[in-house]
């Protein structure tokens, strides 16, 4: 099995991941859907091999106790891509997952992100949480994000990314990267360390403990932009998740940050254009005195029907899917697969409201 070969051949077919696993032939992921390459079933020895020469720092001897445990990393190949890696154990055989990085990082623009997106990235204050199902996308908005700011704002950023995925050269700001196993040990100790280091905007590549989210509120109630990503659905859910992740007898307080400091939520889900492309539908909550409000009052369950007021650049999912549908941008077969009401949608497909 040629790998560099398949590698390069993915990479030019525009592939989002590469699958490769004992005794199967590798696939693609291509605009959302997982395509075959015609090509024998991989080897055991070939495939353990090739993880090898991609993480040097692992003996041949260590290779199944990471698999069981699972194991993530980056790789790069100059001048095409990076690459990041998932090492997993599949009937005692290694598996392998590829998410292709490009090198160039999109804009905003490139990526059909919503106007609303450079007025939140550009505000330089609060919690900006990006959420999501894994492979909607995230992390390249994310990229996107900092890049405006890199090239807008003379600040300093810090990013902590597990692992670290789009590389950021210095442009207006100072970029400092920490991916977790070799600049820091966790999200929470790189989060706490990067307070130290005099940062105007901090990324964040996961909420996921009660420490993290503590010191993530911390950051952006003392003046910090924090942006980080949150695994949830939509606006509601991911406010409920923040606030569920801390202890009963502290949930006032950081309901009091959170609705102090949020500046957005933004949910994304990826849709297949009608040309075979991919464009991203968003929910948009932007913070402000209502979305406040409706936090400390715990009335969560509100906020869908004042995020599809539509002030500020709000959004529903399901009004940006018709949105997309009218543009001829998407069919109305994958407006409703991707609808959270489907029999809303379908009426709004049909011009009623």
């Amino acid at each position: 099995m040629n790998f560099d070969q398949l590698i390069r051949f993915a990479v030019e077919q525009g592939a989002s991941d590469i699958h490769l696993q004992t005794a199967a032939a590798p696939l693609l992921r291509i605009n959302t859907q997982i395509r075959a390459v015609e090509s024998p079933a991989i080897l055991e020895a070939d495939l353990r091999r090739f993880i090898l020469t991609l993480k040097p720092a692992l003996k041949a001897e260590d290779l199944d106790a990471a698999m069981v445990m699972g194991l993530d990393f980056s790789f790069a190949i100059a001048g095409l891509s990076r690459f990041r890696c998932n090492v997993y154990s599949h009937l005692g055989t290694p598996a392998l997952v590829m998410r292709v990085v490009k090198l160039k990082i999109p804009t905003i623009e490139q990526l059909h992100l919503p106007e609303v997106l450079r007025e939140i990235t550009l505000s330089l204050r609060g919690m900006t949480l990006l959420t999501g199902t894994t492979g909607s996308g995230k992390s390249t908005t994310l990229a996107a994000m900092i890049d405006l700011i890199n090239s807008s704002y003379r600040c300093k950023i810090v990013t902590i990314e597990d692992p670290v995925e789009y590389v950021h050269t210095n442009q207006k700001a100072l970029i400092s990267q920490l991916e977790l196993g070799r600049d820091t040990p966790s999200f929470e100790h790189g989060l706490r360390q990067a307070l130290r280091q005099d940062p105007d905007v901090i990324l964040v590549g996961e909420l996921r403990d009660t420490e993290t989210m503590r010191m993530a509120l911390r950051a952006a109630d003392t003046g910090h932009q924090v942006l980080a990503t949150v695994h949830s659905s939509n606006a509601a859910q991911t406010i409920e998740r923040i606030l569920a992740m801390v202890p009963p007898e502290e949930r006032s307080i950081a309901s009091s940050q959170l609705a102090n400091s949020l500046e957005a939520v933004v949910s994304q889900r990826l849709a297949v254009t009608l040309d075979g492309g991919i464009r991203p539908a968003m929910e948009i909550l932007r913070g402000g005195p209502v979305t406040s409000r409706l936090i400390l009052e715990n009335r969560l369950g509100e906020l869908a029907e004042f995020i599809g007021g539509r002030e500020r650049g709000m959004r529903r999912f399901d009004q940006h899917l018709i949105d997309l549908y009218r543009e001829k941008t998407i069919s109305g077969t994958e407006a409703m697969r991707l609808a959270t009401n489907a029999e809303a949608v379908a009426l709004g497909l049909r011009g009623i409201h």
